[in-house]
């Protein structure tokens, strides 16, 4: 049991990371300048959980076809989901017509989902590789949750509701390090690879059908696009010595 508490405690960190960029967020006036610089920065670090992280670890399966399969129906998962909050968007309180705040939300529920249960999946492995990866994730986690807020502030979203949903990320990171703590334990590859490839179709879905459309419809200058490709450059790099 002290070590399924190790396992929630380590999950944890990615979310504490967030809050602070949400505090960030809070600090900061906001402008479509720096929300386009956040949301730039958010979809350069998700980019490279997807495409460094999540897709080689798809890849590697055997039958690869259960993971690729695995990864349409997260993303066919993701579309049903926002097409869900695009029906009742207007019966959210708190929400205006612009549902993109939601959908950030629920990518970055999701990307945490796949944090904790790549953390609680890999305790069962050695406590080294689940401590260096929730290491890699704190860092990325700062602008996720900083565009996050900003998006929320700038729907008009009251400050108790904003901070009630940043707490409520605890709940999806600590589902995915329970089952893949005690759900996946003892079990072969193949299970785990279905599910990581699950949450990278909901992921990628995310970031090209959401995230980077709306970065573009603010402020976009030169100094966004170089703030896509540093996220996503410091975020291999930070990943790659911790390894």
């Amino acid at each position: 049991m002290q070590a399924f508490i190790f396992a929630l405690t380590l999950a944890a960190l990615p979310v504490v990371s967030n809050f602070i960029g949400a505090m960030i967020a809070e600090a900061l006036p906001l402008s479509k300048q720096t929300l386009g610089l956040a949301l730039h920065a958010a979809g350069g670090v998700l980019l490279a959980i997807a495409s460094t992280e999540l897709l080689p670890k798809v890849v590697s399966a055997k039958p690869v076809w259960a993971t690729i399969l695995a990864m349409f129906v997260g993303g066919a998962f993701y579309v049903w989901v926002n097409q869900l909050l695009n029906l009742s968007k207007n019966r959210l309180r708190g929400i205006d017509g612009n549902k993109v705040a939601w959908a950030i939300f629920l990518s970055i529920a999701i990307d945490l989902f796949g944090d904790g249960l790549m953390i609680g999946t890999s305790l069962t492995i050695s406590a080294h590789l689940g401590v260096t990866l929730a290491s890699a994730r704190v860092v990325a986690h700062i602008p996720e949750g900083f565009v996050t807020n900003a998006e929320f502030k700038s729907q008009n979203m009251p400050r108790v509701q904003r901070f009630l949903m940043l707490a409520a990320f605890i709940i999806p990171v600590w589902l995915g390090a329970t089952l893949g703590y005690w759900g996946l334990h003892g079990q072969s590859d193949l299970p785990k690879l279905v599910v990581l490839a699950f949450t990278t179709g909901t992921l990628i879905t995310a970031i090209v059908e959401e995230i980077i459309p709306e970065a573009h419809q603010t402020q976009d200058t030169n100094w966004s696009t170089l703030t896509f490709i540093g996220s996503f450059a410091l975020s291999i790099l930070f990943s790659s010595y911790l390894e």
